[in-house]
């Protein structure tokens, strides 16, 4: 007789809105909010999702799917499907060493990861525990002693493409960040207070881990 064991704790995922879910459980107001949502009227925000539902994809039928694959090559790099992870700073704020963790799970499916030049995790922290190259963003700053230490810090780890945002010439007021208190550093209240107290795992997960600062700037900003 076989013995099967089913974890009570394991939540049935099955799509995008029910990790979302989990994740406003799990992390603080202050960081899913920040990941939640954009600046000023946040209409882009809301277009980087509702843009995609205007896509329809042509339904084929009765053709002969042997050997169907969605692998492909971007910028000359094999990849499983053509996609990448986008940069995303403070991610090691909704997670302890998320960057780390995201960029591991990316490489173990196939696809680029991009690391923010905001991130938590540093350039090195992530060529540390993985084993292919990813890529970086950074911005159009005017330090360009800063910039080229960025570059070549990217090159010593490895990374195979520089990723550039051009959209920064005026910094959008986030509302939801200012009312939660996120800067640099927090501008901690009584009510996210409260909130983060409420978030024991990731308290604890924070706790375990030294990186808790903008990796890449240290020293700099």
């Amino acid at each position: 007789m076989t013995n099967i064991k089913v974890s009570l704790n394991m939540p049935v995922i099955t799509n995008i809105a029910d990790l979302k879910r989990i994740y406003e459980r799990r992390v603080p107001r202050m960081f899913f909010d920040y990941a939640e949502s954009g600046s000023w009227t946040e209409q882009t925000f809301r277009e980087n999702t509702s843009d995609f539902d205007q896509i329809r994809l042509r339904q084929r039928v009765a053709v002969d799917m042997t050997g169907r694959s969605t692998a492909t090559k971007m910028i000359g790099e094999d990849v499983s499907m053509p996609v990448a992870l986008a940069p995303v700073g403070f991610t090691g704020m909704q997670n302890a060493d998320g960057e780390m963790k995201a960029a591991k799970a990316a490489e173990a499916f196939g696809v680029p990861f991009t690391l923010s030049t905001m991130s938590i995790c540093s350039i090195e922290d992530v060529a540390s525990v993985t084993t292919k190259p990813f890529w970086f963003q950074v911005y159009t700053l005017r330090d360009s002693d800063f910039m080229q230490r960025l570059f070549d810090r990217a090159k010593a780890a490895n990374c195979s493409a520089i990723v550039i945002t051009v959209d920064l010439q005026i910094m959008g007021q986030r509302h939801k960040d200012l009312k939660n208190g996120l800067s640099a550093p927090p501008k901690f209240t009584v009510r996210s207070m409260a909130n983060l107290a409420t978030k024991v795992p990731w308290g604890l997960e924070m706790l375990g881990t030294k990186r808790r600062f903008f990796g890449n700037i240290v020293g700099h900003a």
